[in-house]
């Protein structure tokens, strides 16, 4: 351990520490305290009167040597550099206005990070290098000078439900060797490009959403290969989605709203597979193939946009079931264009076929039945039964809330109820202005995006939060109001999010209350029913489970630990991704593994589950 000289660490704090036993817990009063802080020994600080009460202002970088967990501290003027071995824990902590990154680590360091915030700093906000680690939990990075997230080395990251905001480059960058492993959250507002993927470690994307960032939305660099699955590209400067020479994309639920340039930006000699993906509103054609380049596209939804596909001579796409829908100049080819709507019956058949959601499918199809009565009424002359399509969907995340109004609309379609059946999906961003007389004239914009089919509103609770005030949020609320009454026969609005939060959404404005007097509640799925989900996903990728894997599987989500905001479905796609990494580490040490070897999946692949409460 290298010995401190006199002087270099001084202050009340450090006094603190100075007496302090190894491991010991350390509360420090609340105050304000100026310190050169570094720590050499293993501590856990602790603010005495809870998160924000403690002060920390460092005149220097505090290097951290030694295990530490820090609890409820907020810590400005300089930020924390962890090296070694060293495990820094952080919960309910803050780090601003740093002068430099807030918070460094290298060699082997590995960060722990829960609900914590790193803000107005004059570097990274989070730097991670050599083969440190570190992983993210509902924090949130926002004002960094430069990318507030940069991966180097053969560093690894994870970031669950984080939100990455304000930064002058990047929100986050992955260089060199370095992993990144994304799950929920969103990066908004970036100089440069929302994740910037230049790496030829592993990248994982799922269920985030990219706002409004000055140049790429998600950028896949040359030699990369990411996966990105369910998330958001809104609002880009440049292509919501460029995959480089040489990078390979495999994405899947992807939706890109509105781009300076163009959606889909294949480079020259570039790779991808796409599946199940909406494009709409971009400046330049939705999906461009750049020379020799050879994605796979399959699925896509392609509407609200000047051209569909531009596709270089030497390019060889593949394309199957394109759907194009308000489209000027379309170069689909005719047999990869998919123009004949599914029918009714086909429809209702993908919506019993979808795991779960019993009460939900009796409800849609009882409003079908009420509307085919309908329908049959008004051919031979007789007027309409009484009827409100619009609906709000509650229930935790992950429950398939955008699936099922997704094939909402397409029966209405069906129906001859609306005239497109698409769907826009948005949310309180998309809606809300940051000025006085913006917030009008933007959620116009959106609802008339969505004329002819659904508008969905992710979150709408968001739009009126707690204690109100002059939030624009209520202003929005009101134009959709009055949209949806100059506009009652040609769209359909699903607002959709927790169940207690969408009844307060609804008493909040009377024309709300007027116009959603039907709730469709999704439930949490059961265990059989997650495992259901994951076998469907086993089956995709080609892995089969192995004798006793499906009942450990079960087992799992029978004893894993649920609280508000369950992930559901995003539960199983995750623990889909744990058993296959599972699975490779375990085959990895197998001298010559037979193809049973490398596609089979065993119960001991299964990780244990966080326990029930």
């Amino acid at each position: 351990m290298q010995r401190e000289l006199p002087g270099q660490a001084t202050g009340a704090v450090m006094n603190l520490l100075a007496g302090a036993a190894d491991g010991a817990v350390v509360r420090i009063p609340a105050g304000s305290y100026r310190e050169r802080l570094a720590i050499g020994r293993p501590v856990t600080m602790v603010a005495a009167e809870g998160p924000g009460s403690v002060m920390i202002e460092l005149e220097r970088p505090c290097p951290v040597r030694a295990d530490t967990e820090l609890r409820g501290l907020t810590i400005s003027g300089a930020g924390l550099m962890a090296a070694g071995t060293t495990r820094l824990k952080l919960e309910d902590c803050t780090v601003r206005g740093t002068s430099t990154t807030g918070v460094g680590l290298r060699d082997n360091a590995r960060l722990s990070a829960t609900r914590s915030q790193i803000s107005g700093v004059g570097g990274n906000g989070l730097f991670v290098g050599g083969n440190a680690t570190a992983r993210l939990v509902g924090c949130e990075l926002a004002e960094t000078a430069f990318s507030a997230i940069h991966l180097a080395g053969r560093a690894e990251a994870e970031l669950e439900d984080c939100v990455v905001n304000s930064s002058r480059e990047h929100g986050v960058r992955v260089t060199e060797d370095s992993s990144l492993r994304i799950d929920g959250g969103a990066v908004r507002e970036s100089g440069l490009s929302g994740i910037s993927a230049e790496t030829t470690g592993r990248v994982v994307l799922t269920g985030c959403t990219v706002h409004k960032t000055e140049r790429a939305g998600i950028l896949v660099g040359a030699g990369t290969t990411a996966r990105i699955e369910d998330c958001r590209i809104e609002e880009a400067g440049g292509s919501a989605l460029v995959v480089s020479a040489g990078a390979t994309a495999r994405a899947r639920s992807v939706v890109v709203a509105g781009a300076g340039e163009n959606g889909i930006f294949f480079a020259d000699d570039s790779h991808g597979e796409f599946e199940d993906c909406e494009i709409s509103g971009t400046a330049l054609p939705a999906v461009h193939v750049g020379e020799r380049a050879d994605p796979a596209l399959h699925s896509l939804r392609i509407h609200d946009v000047a051209q569909d596909l531009d596709i270089a001579g030497s390019a060889r796409p593949e394309l199957g079931r394109v759907n194009v829908a308000a489209v000027a100049v379309s170069t689909v080819p005719a047999a990869s264009r998919e123009d004949e709507p599914a029918t009714l019956e086909e429809l209702i058949d993908e919506l019993d076929s979808l795991i779960g959601l019993d009460s939900v499918k009796r409800d849609v199809t009882a409003m079908v039945n009420v509307m085919r009565l309908a329908r049959r009424r008004i051919e031979i002359g007789l007027p309409p039964p009484p009827t409100n399509r619009h609906l709000v969907f509650a229930g935790n995340p992950g429950t398939g809330k955008t699936t099922v109004a997704r094939l909402y609309g397409k029966i209405l379609h069906a129906l001859g109820m609306i005239e497109h059946g698409h769907l826009v999906e948005v949310d309180r961003g998309m809606l809300v202005g940051e000025y006085v007389g913006h917030t009008a004239p933007k959620t116009t914009s959106v609802f008339r995006k969505a004329l002819g089919g659904v508008l969905f509103i992710d979150e709408a609770y968001s739009l009126v939060p707690v204690g109100g005030g002059n939030d624009f949020g209520q202003e929005a609320v009101a134009t959709l109001v009055k949209l949806m009454e100059d506009h009652r026969d040609e769209v359909v609005v699903i607002v959709a999010g927790y169940a207690g939060d969408m009844y307060r959404f609804i008493d909040s404005n009377p024309g709300l209350a007027s116009r959603f007097t039907r709730t469709l509640i999704f439930e949490d799925y059961a265990a059989d029913q997650l495992t259901d989900i994951v076998r469907n996903l086993v089956v995709e990728h080609r892995y089969e489970l192995g004798p006793g894997t499906r009942e450990a599987i079960v087992q799992h989500f029978a004893s894993e630990r649920r609280e508000a905001g369950f992930g559901n479905g995003r539960s199983a796609r995750q623990l889909f991704q744990t058993l296959t990494e599972r699975h490779a580490q375990r085959t990895a040490t197998l001298v010559a593994p037979t193809t049973q070897d490398l596609i089979e999946l065993l119960p001991q692949d299964v990780p244990p589950a966080t326990a029930a409460r």
